[in-house]
């Protein structure tokens, strides 16, 4: 058999052709280089096709005359080989089913402490594979301290024969962060005395099952907790609602009886300006007075409000019922929101139905009051056009007579999801910063449960643009007394216009006027002043310019950016609740760079009613420089001055 190998190469005996370029290239090259080689190979029988493997010894040699010849000793290894790729396949697919399962796996040679994991396992602690020592101290250094005592317990407790090793505990990642995991292992080697060679397993991330755990737990303590507390809220309940209804008529009480007592000095405020403005004064001294008393009585209708809603909430308020000529009544509401009327041109009707007694029998003075409260919201939200107060009597009324009045307007209206808010207590439609109408919110409220203490009922009809219709229903009795054989008949519709026929258009806002201008003493400072309140303009641009500045007043932020694109000035006085924009919002787009302004950095200083906590704190995290609350104290607004001047370095 020997003899039919000579004379053949290796293609006579394989037909895999790449098989045997590779031993023609690898005995090539041994030869060149002349150096003994172990190579493993593979080689196709050409008869039977099988594929074996060996491992071959390759000598290059010369005979006795020089000649290049090469020794190849080679070895079967076919069956290790099999061996070897069943195990490498076995591992293969045994490393798929880790990675499905999301677990790492670590091998551990005891004796050495060298440590080795898959890829799984460095990516669970967020780990760079290539640079892990691999050792045991590594893995002992990324257990969480308090757990680590444990874990090595449970490790030897497995290496002493005890048992499979299986433990949940903290690991450290590099980023700071905890994570749970369960880990668990087993001895799969042991040297011939019994002690352990090696030990492999595997684990996995199970914070998110023990953070549901946790929660669980913690969920269960709070309810047990919150059902011991509810059993102890019931027993309070309990002893309180004997309590309760003394309690809260005593704070209402206080609160009327403290309204009352701010009230009756306000009465001497109005009544001594009122005085001094009937005594020879300047136009500048007139003018002050004037406005100490118009705000003297917008204060002494905010306190009259929440002396009424005082005296409601405490069940003090009780009804007088007289007889009353109705249409006198109206007449009464009309001159009283007459001025405001005309001063914005609206025409003003009474409409009454035909079948409407002029003299009825009920609480006149809180009919006049819900009356005045609507109609006088009617002006204040119409900018043109008219309102009309409608009286009818509501039809097949059981046990006598009940009034309906319609309130309409053409005003700026009501959207559908505001409605539900009118009628609560301190609640407004617009309560943002920039709002345009001001007002304490219990108009409606005190009208809803002044209805409500005479028997009626009390809505709205509207649409934003579109005008509303305020409308409430009481009852009243026919008149008692005299007067009803006094009525006199009234036309079916009787029109009271107080206005051009023509109305024009007013401003959106109240009281805004054209920019006002002063010039500056020598040494003194160009200050823009953004004030929606015609009072407090008067008053802040007076104090300034006695303190010899020159001073530009507009009413609100817009017209202020307005005029910083093409004045320059030396500091903005600003205030924080205006309508169209409010203070906050000019000066972020003021340091922003918006609209074109000239002065991005030019200094803001907040002149703000907004005094509570926290509000100094909000001024500047808009990009404001400093803060002066009102009422104004003098000084206080010298020193944000004097260091604007020091910034100026003047």
């Amino acid at each position: 058999m020997a003899e039919g190998l000579v004379g053949k190469d290796d293609g006579a005996f394989n037909p895999n052709r790449e098989q045997v370029a590779f031993f023609l290239e690898n005995i090539q090259g041994i030869m060149r280089r002349f150096e003994t080689e172990v190579v493993f190979e593979e080689s196709t029988d050409v008869a039977t096709g099988q594929v074996r493997y060996f491992q071959s010894i390759k000598k290059p040699l010369r005979d006795a005359d020089g000649n290049l010849q090469i020794l190849v000793i080679a070895n079967d290894i076919t069956q290790v080989r099999e061996a070897q790729l069943r195990a490498e396949a076995s591992e293969a697919q045994l490393s798929h089913v880790l990675k499905v399962t999301g677990e790492g796996v670590w091998d551990w040679e005891v004796a050495t402490g060298v440590v080795r994991h898959n890829a799984r396992w460095a990516e669970v602690l967020g780990l760079d594979p290539a640079q892990l020592s691999n050792s045991m101290e590594e893995f002992s250094s990324l257990l969480h301290p308090d757990d680590k005592p444990g874990v090595m317990a449970a490790v030897n407790a497995c290496l002493e024969g005890v048992g499979p090793y299986s433990h949940e505990h903290r690991m450290l990642r590099p980023d700071g962060r905890e994570i749970w995991v369960l880990d668990r292992g087993d001895v799969v080697e042991r040297n011939a005395d019994g002690s352990p060679k090696r030990m492999v397993g595997s684990f996995a991330d199970i914070s998110a099952r023990r953070a549901a755990e946790q929660q669980l737990i913690e969920a269960r303590t709070r309810a047990e907790v919150l059902n011991e507390e509810m059993v102890q809220t019931l027993q309070l309940v309990r002893d309180m609602a004997r309590d309760a209804t003394d309690a809260n008529r005593a704070k209402s009480e206080f609160l009327a009886n403290m309204s009352h007592e701010i009230r009756t000095p306000m009465n001497g405020i109005i009544g001594m300006t009122q005085l001094l403005l009937d005594s020879a004064l300047t136009e500048e001294q007139r003018s002050f007075a004037k406005a100490i008393e118009a705000s003297g009585e917008g204060l002494l209708s905010i306190v009259n409000d929440i002396l009424d809603f005082s005296k409601i909430e405490a069940g003090k308020l009780e009804l007088e019922l007289v007889d009353f000529d109705l249409r006198q009544l109206l007449d009464e509401v009309e001159n009283l929101v007459s001025v405001r009327i005309r001063e914005k041109r609206l025409v003003f009707h009474q409409y009454f139905d035909a079948d409407v007694p002029r003299v009825v029998h009920g609480s006149q003075q809180r009919l006049r009051q819900v009356l005045l409260n609507l109609v006088a919201n009617a002006v204040k939200f119409t900018h043109r056009g008219s309102v009309s107060v409608t009286a009818r009597l509501v039809p097949d009324f059981p046990g006598g007579l009940c009034l309906r009045f319609e309130v309409q307007d053409t005003g700026i209206g009501i959207s559908p999801g505001d409605i539900p808010r009118l009628f609560q207590p301190f609640q407004q439609v617009d309560a943002s910063n920039s709002r345009q109408f001001g007002g304490t919110g219990l108009g409606l409220s005190i009208s809803k449960r002044l209805v409500t203490l005479m028997s009626g009922q009390i809505g709205v009809t509207s649409a934003r643009n579109q005008g509303s219709t305020f409308w409430f229903e009481v009852p009243v009795e026919p008149a008692q007394s005299e007067l009803a054989e006094d009525r006199v008949e009234m036309p079916l519709s009787m029109p009271l216009p107080v206005a051009v026929p023509h109305p024009v258009p007013v401003a959106e806002a109240a009281d805004v006027v054209a920019p006002v201008v002063s010039a500056a003493a020598p040494g003194g400072l160009q200050l823009l002043l953004v004030e929606d309140n015609a009072i407090n303009q008067a008053l802040a641009r007076a104090l300034l310019q006695r303190m010899g500045h020159a001073v530009t007043a507009v009413a609100h932020g817009k017209e202020a950016l307005d005029m910083l694109a093409s004045r320059r000035f030396d500091a903005v006085f600003m205030d924080c609740q205006m309508p169209v924009m409010d203070g906050f919002d000019a000066t972020r787009q003021l340091r922003a760079g918006g609209h074109g302004v000239l002065q991005p950095d030019i200094p803001v200083i907040a002149m703000t009613a907004n005094a509570m906590v926290g509000d100094r704190e909000r001024c500047l995290a808009c990009g404001m420089n400093d803060y002066v609350a009102k009422p104004i104290k003098v000084p206080l607004l010298k020193e944000a001055l004097d260091k604007v001047k020091v910034a100026l370095g003047r």
